[in-house]
């Protein structure tokens, strides 16, 4: 309720501080910062555990910014594979920002082209479901009567918070996993981690017909050469969104 109220604070008083748009942008997204170190843990394990060195790990936590294309890149480093098909690999794990990428675009229409490609460079899940809201809360991109400098704020400071959760975890990983031995149990966390995460944003029917999509993909692309059964997945999830966005679009019209 606190967070609810501070967004229509913010939402309705033209003279409030882009530091308060951006205080309750952390607000929104503080309860699930536990699970993103959580998921940046595991992963800083798993780079560590495919063989790269700390320095290298280090590298990848700080210059990849996707825990997605990260595992999806270290099975193919590890079988040494070329990097054309480990960038083909990455770029297909991250399909699903070119449709995050076209909302900010959207929402933040009137910045400068700088502005908005470091806004799409922060933009993550878990951050972009925060700002925009939950269920009956919920919003579309451009709706509204925020100044612009106001909705940037706010996007900011949801998805640098998830931004540090996430570097605070791959970190700690990278650097204890030397202490950690090997065990499917760990992966295990990983898994407890983004359920934790996704859990509380299936609560709208869009949502829903994403993770039914991408996990019966999954399931059906299981033994897939090359782990394109996740790719897949990425893609089942994205378009079933899409279509069920696109029909609330025309019918709201």
């Amino acid at each position: 309720m606190k967070v609810e109220a501070s967004r229509l604070r913010v939402a309705r008083d033209p003279s409030a501080s882009g530091g308060e748009a951006f205080r309750d942008g952390v607000r929104a997204i503080g309860a699930t910062v536990l699970g993103t170190f959580c998921w940046g843990l595991v992963t800083g394990v798993a780079m560590v555990k495919a063989g790269l060195g700390t320095v290298q790990a280090l590298g990848m936590v700080m210059l990849v910014y996707s825990g997605t294309a990260q595992l999806a890149a270290l099975p193919l480093l590890a079988a040494g594979a070329s990097l054309p098909v480990i960038w083909l690999a990455a770029l297909l794990a991250n399909l699903r920002f070119v449709v995050y990428s076209a909302v900010v675009a959207t929402e933040f229409r009137g910045l400068s082209t700088a502005r908005r490609l470091a806004l799409g460079w922060m933009t993550t899940d878990t951050g972009l479901a925060a700002y925009f809201g939950r269920g009956a809360d919920a919003r579309r991109p451009g709706e509204g009567d925020t100044p612009v400098a106001h909705r940037a704020a706010r996007f900011l400071g949801t998805n640098l918070t998830v931004y540090v959760g996430w570097s605070l975890g791959a970190l700690a990983g990278v650097l204890l996993a030397g202490l950690i031995p090997d065990s499917p149990r760990i992966a295990f966390v990983g898994v407890l981690a983004v359920m934790a995460l996704v859990g509380p944003m299936l609560d709208t029917r869009a949502a829903v017909a994403a993770a039914v999509a991408a996990a019966l993909a999954a399931l059906a692309g299981t033994g897939w050469p090359w782990r394109a059964g996740t790719f897949a997945a990425i893609a089942a999830g994205v378009l079933a969104a899409l279509a069920l966005t696109r029909d609330r679009g025309t019918r709201a019209r």
